[in-house]
């Protein structure tokens, strides 16, 4: 006999409403934005502050065994991924990101090796770890952007992006809204890029819409990604989840700008 009930959302979407998470994003949108005109080196710290949240709750979000080893390798690769970003301040700005990138995966690997706890769901920890380096390593793109013809300008309008696809996950209050909260995001994210370029003059109406919709879907996925896990009911996988769905657009917003912008 064929269920006639209604299908249940999968449980990821019905937890799509966690104001908590839109604060965080939020707070940290208007510090990067501020910092993406500051210059390189701001940008730098507020990065620095991002990726050491992410080492410090990492494991315990996703439940990682090894909770002490795992946070080490991620805050040294936070170092060594923006470290690498910050030394170089002329093209190609991230020519030395893919060394550090792979130093850290190597401390990564040295890390399971050194257990003593008979390395219990080993595949699920290096996988987890080398996720959360890839996410570090994104955002670690937009360190050199303040350099580029309209660097600032790209910084800020795709922070506006994150924090307006951020506010649209508040929609998740309501059931009927809750399957339409990534185009929401999305349409979201590229009209406000749009209205700031169109107020700031930085460039034009065409790359910042495109810049927006991307960087505002990337972000929204992360959180709908991260946001199935039992772990969230707590604050600190929160934060967490908030500031890797920060993080993680970085690599798309440095392509959009170095192709359409600088």
């Amino acid at each position: 006999m064929s269920n006639t009930g209604p299908i249940p959302l999968p449980h990821f979407v019905q937890e799509a409403y966690r104001p908590l998470v839109t604060i965080v994003v939020l707070a940290g949108c208007a510090l990067l934005a501020v910092s993406g005109f500051a210059g390189s080196g701001l940008v730098a710290l507020t990065l620095l502050l991002g990726g050491g949240i992410l080492a410090w709750g990492w494991a315990g979000l996703l439940a990682l065994p090894s909770p002490r080893g795992t946070m080490g390798v991620l805050w040294f690769g936070n170092l060594a991924l923006v470290g690498a970003a910050v030394a170089v301040t002329e093209e190609p700005y991230l020519r030395w990101l893919p060394g550090a990138l792979a130093l850290s995966l190597l401390v990564a690997f040295v890390h399971q090796l050194a257990r003593r706890d008979g390395r219990p769901r080993l595949v699920e920890s290096v996988a987890s770890t080398v996720a959360a380096l890839a996410i570090m390593t994104s955002g670690a793109c937009l360190v050199p952007l303040p350099f580029t013809l309209g660097g600032g300008h790209v910084v800020a309008a795709a922070s506006g992006a994150i924090g307006a696809s951020a506010l649209t996950d508040l929609c998740g209050k309501w059931e009927r809204l809750r399957p339409w909260l990534l185009p929401l995001a999305m349409v979201g994210g590229g009209l406000t890029s749009v209205a700031f370029v169109t107020l700031s003059g930085g460039f034009t109406w065409g790359p910042a819409a495109l810049l927006g919709v991307v960087a505002a879907g990337v972000s929204h996925a992360v959180r709908r990604l991260l946001g199935h896990q039992p772990t969230m009911a707590g604050a600190r996988p929160q934060l967490v989840s908030a500031v890797a769905s920060l993080l993680t657009p970085g690599v798309v917003v440095y392509v959009v700008s170095r192709l359409f912008v600088a």
